[in-house]
């Protein structure tokens, strides 16, 4: 039984050793990136901070027009066709005093995407001039998590039965799957004598293997 015992455990521990050192030399370097959302920053931008770059008149301005129906006689017929035209409208003084007054506020989403994150513009015009400018930005971090994944994943076992059999024994896990060798040492002292049982299980150590697979 001693000798059984030395044995199994000699080999459980020189196992152990070569998986440790398998598993030591068998480490796989994976990079994950992240990003994550940021502090959003918000601000306003007065008139007095914009500097004018160019003033240009156009050569063919877009004046305010209107559009009218004209009615005319087809010659050497008594159908009446009735055409649209556009006219440029009689100058309002009111109606420009209003629009030069008037004060337009826009929203501009300057661009939003995982990796810059988020700028919005509102703008705002009045007296025929931007006035003002207010701003919301939200920026995204990238974070970049390096870690160790072993491919060869050595383990060790033990196990104990009711029929009285301890085991000893280890493993390794290449990925997912895993491979298992056990030896079963028989610490019966007096076998139970049922002849029956006792013809079909044949008692004594035995080695025993299995397969594994992590989900």
């Amino acid at each position: 039984m001693r000798k059984y015992i030395l044995t199994a455990l000699l080999s459980f521990t020189a196992g152990s050793i070569i998986f440790f050192l398998v598993g030591r030399s068998s480490i796989k370097i994976g990079t994950e990136v992240h990003y994550v959302q940021g502090e959003t920053i918000s601000g306003s931008v007065s008139n007095n901070q914009f500097e004018p770059v160019k003033e240009e008149k156009p050569d063919k301005p877009l004046l305010p027009t209107k559009e009218i129906e004209v009615q005319y006689r087809d010659t050497g017929s008594i159908r009446t066709i009735t055409d649209i035209k556009y006219v440029y409208q009689v100058v309002d003084t009111a109606a420009i005093i209003e629009d030069y007054i008037l004060k337009r506020s826009y929203i501009l989403t300057a661009f939003d995407n995982k990796e810059h994150g988020k700028l919005l513009l509102y703008p705002t015009v009045q007296y025929n001039k931007l006035t003002g400018m207010d701003y919301s930005f939200t920026p995204m971090q990238k974070q970049k998590n390096t870690y160790l994944q072993k491919v060869w994943q050595p383990f060790i076992s033990g196990s104990y039965s009711t029929l009285d059999y301890v085991g000893l024994g280890g493993g390794v896990f290449y990925h997912n799957l895993g491979f298992e060798y056990q030896y079963n040492i028989d610490i019966r002292n007096k076998p139970i004598v049922i002849p029956v049982v006792d013809d079909y299980f044949k008692r004594g150590n035995y080695h025993w293997f299995s397969g594994k697979y992590k989900f």
